[in-house]
C-alpha cells in the first residue's frame, strides 16, 4: 500500500511539473535561432506573451542589445512626436498584431497609454512589429526591418534601420531617416538625441523621390515614394514607401509608417487615372484619424523631385 501511495505521489509531482510555467519556458530554445530569422522573434514574441514576467525581462535576456535600444529610444522626450496614430488590427488577416501585453508595455515605456487598439504609430511600426506573429501574404510584419533591403540600398553599415543598429536606436534613427524624406518641414528633426551618425549625416539630396499627395478639407495624405539606389540580386522590391500625414488645422505633419514596395505597386501609386480632382480616398495602410469621415472625395497630386 505504501508503495502504491508512494507511486502515485511521483506521478503527480512529475505532471504537475510538466505543465509548469517554468517548464514550458525551458522547451523554448530561443538561443537556438539569430535574430535574422523569424522564428527567433516569434520564440521570442511567444515567452514574452505566454510568460508571467514583463516583456522586457524576456527581451533583456534574449536580444540585450535591442533592450538597450528601446531603453535609451525612451529617454527622448521628442521622439514620439513625430508620429501619429494606428489601428492594431490587419484589416487582410482580421487578427491583432501585436500583442496587448507587448504593445501595452512597449508603449508604457514611452509614457503612451491608451486601450491598445489605437496605438502610437512609431512605436508599433518600428519595435512593435518585430514581435507580430501574424503571418501575411507578405510575410511578417517584421521583414522589413530584419531583410537586409533597406540598409543595403542606402548603404547603412552600422544597420541604423533594423534592430541590428550598432548606434542609435531603431525608432530614433527610422523617425530621422522618414522624417527628412517625407517631411517639409524638417526643422524639428534635429531634437532627436538618439540617432546613428551615419542616418544623421546620409545625403539624402541626391535620392530620387516621388510623391502624391491626397489633399482634402483639413488633411493632406502624403505617399513618399523613395527609389532603392541600390539592390542586391534578387530584391524584390525597388522603392521605400512612406506614408505620412499633415493637419491643415494644426500644422502639423506626422509619421505613419515605412516599408518597401516593388516597381508593380508604385506604378498603381502614380498611375495617370489615379490623378487629379475629384478622387477617392482612402485612409491607408492602418493609419487612424479620429475626425476623418467616409467616402471622401479630393485631388490627389503627383510631385517628382
Amino acid at each position: 500500500m505504501k508503495k502504491t501511495l508512494l507511486l502515485i505521489a511521483v506521478l503527480l509531482i512529475t505532471l504537475s511539473c510538466s505543465h509548469s510555467p517554468s517548464q514550458s519556458k525551458s522547451t523554448r530554445n530561443i538561443s537556438a535561432h539569430t535574430p535574422g530569422e523569424d522564428q527567433f522573434w516569434n520564440e521570442l514574441s511567444m515567452e514574452a506573451i505566454e510568460e508571467k514576467e514583463s516583456f522586457f525581462d524576456v527581451l533583456e535576456e534574449n536580444h540585450p542589445a535591442l533592450y538597450n535600444q528601446i531603453i535609451t529610444d525612451a529617454k527622448d522626450p521628442y521622439l514620439p512626436m513625430f508620429w501619429g496614430q494606428s489601428y492594431n488590427f490587419d484589416s487582410g488577416a482580421k487578427k491583432i498584431i501585436v500583442d496587448p501585453k507587448i504593445i501595452g508595455e512597449l508603449q508604457a515605456r514611452f509614457n503612451i497609454k491608451n486601450d491598445n487598439n489605437i496605438v502610437h504609430a512609431g512605436i508599433i511600426h518600428t519595435y512593435g512589429y518585430l514581435f507580430s506573429v501574424i503571418n501575411t501574404p507578405y510575410g511578417y510584419k517584421r521583414k522589413r526591418w530584419i531583410a537586409p533591403t533597406l540598409n543595403f540600398a542606402f548603404n547603412m553599415e552600422a544597420n541604423s534601420l533594423s534592430p541590428e543598429a550598432i548606434e542609435g536606436g531603431m525608432f530614433s534613427n527610422i523617425t530621422f531617416f522618414a522624417g527628412s524624406l517625407a517631411f517639409k518641414d524638417k526643422t524639428q528633426l534635429s531634437l532627436l538625441k538618439n540617432v546613428a551618425n551615419e542616418v544623421f549625416t546620409f545625403d539624402y539630396s541626391k535620392l530620387d523621390v516621388t510623391r502624391v499627395e491626397e489633399i482634402l478639407p483639413e488633411y493632406t495624405l502624403v505617399t513618399t515614394l523613395v527609389k532603392l539606389p541600390r539592390k542586391k540580386a534578387g530584391e524584390e522590391n525597388d522603392y521605400l514607401l512612406i506614408y505620412s500625414t499633415i493637419s491643415k488645422k494644426l500644422n502639423k505633419e506626422l509619421l505613419v509608417t515605412a516599408f518597401p514596395v516593388n516597381q508593380d505597386s508604385y506604378n498603381k501609386i502614380v498611375a495617370s487615372e489615379t490623378l487629379g480632382p475629384d478622387q477617392k480616398i482612402t485612409l491607408r495602410y492602418n493609419a487612424y484619424l479620429q475626425d476623418l469621415g467616409k467616402d471622401l472625395k479630393g485631388i490627389r497630386k503627383l510631385i517628382k523631385n
